[in-house]
């Protein structure tokens, strides 16, 4: 039987715990989180060579029938790997604060069988975010179209350009607000997927969007916060990218806007993301697991299975 809800845990209960647990379980979580790195880094086995190889003129754009089919596949194994890497690390977290640990076999053993469905529910949320940010896109298009027609016609050309700069703040306001509720509610959508039984890439979404309902304000809180804690770590990723692309920029001898050049700077900031996100990664996946516990806990009791 289910017990009694608990008081809602306050935004910074639900940090200190998810800290707490990142702490005390650290070793077990940055392994599982440099295996998800090394997955992410698996189409980079391909895809880093070719800016080299056309740096010193040693192939041809032939390459690229061959390395982006290849590159593609790599890059949705790896995608798919990885996320169900982070699922992991929820999972398990969540056994301890649900007081029913697991071992990383044991949780394992659930979670990897879904590696496609974490996929899949990761591709889906892209597309729909993906489909409203073109939706948003063809409204200003809409409105730039109106806005040129009305000021063509207009006698009064500083009211027009005062109308739509105002209108143009206003949209962009409700765009960006709009684009953070949706990305919060669909924040949880691996951890439901790893812990609950039987659920399909799109019932993980739609429970992400049931169990987030109402509590938009506070899991923005609680990321704003959780972010201020790695601002450190973040920062000095940051730095390190950038005096390495420095130097990049100063050994490479070729036009600083060369795509070539480019496609470099970015792979080794992607390579410097994924080595600081070994320790990133981990505390986010537990306060993912810190927010689905208490969500639950308040709206359907502490009686909670963990599934397969």
């Amino acid at each position: 039987m289910a017990q009694t809800p608990l008081q809602p845990l306050s935004v910074g209960n639900v940090v200190s715990a998810a800290f707490r647990l990142y702490r005390d379980r650290l070793s077990t979580y940055l392994g599982i989180a440099v295996r998800a790195s090394l997955w992410a880094l698996l189409p980079l086995l391909v895809i880093l060579p070719i800016p080299f190889l056309f740096l010193f003129d040693t192939v041809g754009l032939s390459i690229l029938w061959i390395g982006i089919p290849v590159g593609s596949i790599l890059l949705i194994f790896g995608w798919a790997k990885y996320t169900t890497n982070l699922a992991l690390i929820s999972r398990l977290a969540f056994g301890f604060l649900a007081n029913k640990p697991e071992t990383v076999r044991e949780a394992s053993s659930h979670v990897i069988p879904k590696m496609w469905r974490f996929w899949q529910a990761s591709f889906l949320t892209f597309l729909i975010v993906f489909g409203v940010c073109i939706g948003f896109g063809l409204v200003v298009l809409i409105c730039v179209w109106v806005g040129s027609l009305i000021f063509s016609i207009s006698q009064n050309i500083v009211l027009v350009l005062s109308l739509l700069g105002l209108l143009g703040i206003v949209a962009l306001v409700v765009a960006i607000v709009a684009l953070i509720r949706l990305m919060l509610r669909f924040s949880l959508i691996e951890v439901p997927l790893a812990i609950e039984n039987q659920l399909s890439a799109s019932q993980t979404i739609s429970r992400s969007w049931e169990l987030t309902q109402g509590y938009i304000a506070k899991i923005w809180w609680i990321f704003i916060v959780a972010a201020l804690i790695t601002l450190p770590i973040q920062l000095a990723a940051y730095f390190l990218a950038s005096l390495i692309e420095g130097i990049i920029t100063e050994i490479v001898v070729v036009d600083t806007n060369s795509l070539i050049l480019q496609a470099i700077l970015f792979l080794v900031g992607w390579i410097i993301g994924l080595i600081f996100g070994v320790f990133l990664v981990p505390f986010w996946q537990t306060i993912k697991a810190t927010i689905y516990y208490d969500i639950r806990s308040r709206k359907e009791g502490l009686d909670i299975q963990l599934g397969n």
